[in-house]
């Protein structure tokens, strides 16, 4: 069954409401006091996960039912409360034609069509706290984003050099970074025009992201430099995954206005030390990378194999 309840430009699908009818529970002078407050309660975080346990710890004063689980596929957002029973009311969240997620209620007896009415009035109240958060969310993706090749830019790099390498030396495992860059890229934007060179940077991104794995993540450190974090990988690995890099763009072909050319590029790599800061790794990465131009380009150099070669 699908029913739809709007409230101006909100809009709330029942999707499911399955079993046989119980009871409201519901005292109705705390329901309009919970209803009342609910409002101020959901302003107090722009966090969406936070807003969610927020809804809940207050509905479930008011409200009988087993679990609560919210969803929103798009932005990677999951929220559960309980253990999931056969009865359940489903609703998909919308507001303006905006994905809002869906949030489902279960319990062992089916919700009576009073208690599913109370349910409604609720979620109504949840709607622009949840849009605000992932406006929130949104804005703040965008200010850790690079708005040319899509990947994160050189802040969200210090954040999360910054976390991995805290992860990496509490769980003992190992960390890599590759710093990389277009060779020869001014000659680029000289001879083919800046246009050109923006669609070289584009192209760059797009084989970065079809070639590293699920838990490497890339960003555009400035201009024609790009850094890549892989967790859990020591040097080894990261120059096998800094040549399959390599090698895919050399054989990539760039085409813009009616020009075709190819670029190479060249890549530093440092696996992190013990004690080690963020700052340290990344100047050992970009001696390598240093390294690797001056050696004659389209090449991946090691931090740990010039330290090898010195000695």
């Amino acid at each position: 069954m699908e029913h739809s309840l709007s409230s101006e430009t909100s809009t709330l699908s029942l999707v499911d409401n399955t079993g046989h009818a119980s009871t409201a529970h519901a005292d109705q002078r705390t329901l309009h006091d919970i209803a009342a407050r609910l409002p101020a309660v959901l302003q107090t975080s722009l966090e969406l996960e936070s807003v969610i346990t927020l809804f809940h710890q207050e509905i479930s004063q008011v409200l009988r039912y087993d679990s609560l689980h919210y969803e929103h596929q798009g932005v990677h957002c999951e929220v559960s409360f309980g253990h999931t029973k056969h009865h359940r009311c489903h609703y998909r969240l919308e507001m303006n034609g905006q994905w809002l997620g869906e949030i489902t209620l279960t319990r062992r007896s089916r919700f009576s069509d009073q208690e599913t009415q109370h349910v409604e009035d609720l979620l109504c109240k949840l709607v622009y706290p949840v849009r605000n958060c992932l406006l929130f969310r949104q804005a703040q993706a965008a200010a850790l984003q690079d708005t040319l090749t899509g990947l994160y830019n050189r802040g969200a790099f210090d954040e999360h050099l910054k976390r991995e390498i805290h992860l990496a030396q509490r769980q003992n495992s190992p960390l890599s970074l590759i710093v990389l860059d277009i060779d020869h890229f001014k000659a680029v934007n000289d001879t083919y025009g800046h246009s050109s060179g923006d669609q070289a940077l584009k192209l760059l991104a797009q084989t970065i992201r079809s070639s590293l794995r699920e838990s490497d993540v890339a960003f555009r450190y400035g201009g024609e430099e790009f850094t890549l974090i892989l967790s859990n990988t020591d040097y080894h690995a990261a120059k096998r995954v800094a040549e399959r890099l390599r090698i895919a763009v050399a054989q990539s072909s760039c085409h813009h206005e009616a020009q075709t050319f190819g670029f190479t590029i060249s890549l530093g790599v440092a696996e992190l030390k013990r004690t080690e800061q963020g700052s340290q790794l990344f100047d050992r990465a970009d001696h390598a990378l240093y390294f690797a131009k001056q050696s004659g380009r389209n090449q991946t150099i090691c931090a740990e194999e010039i330290s090898t070669e010195t000695h």
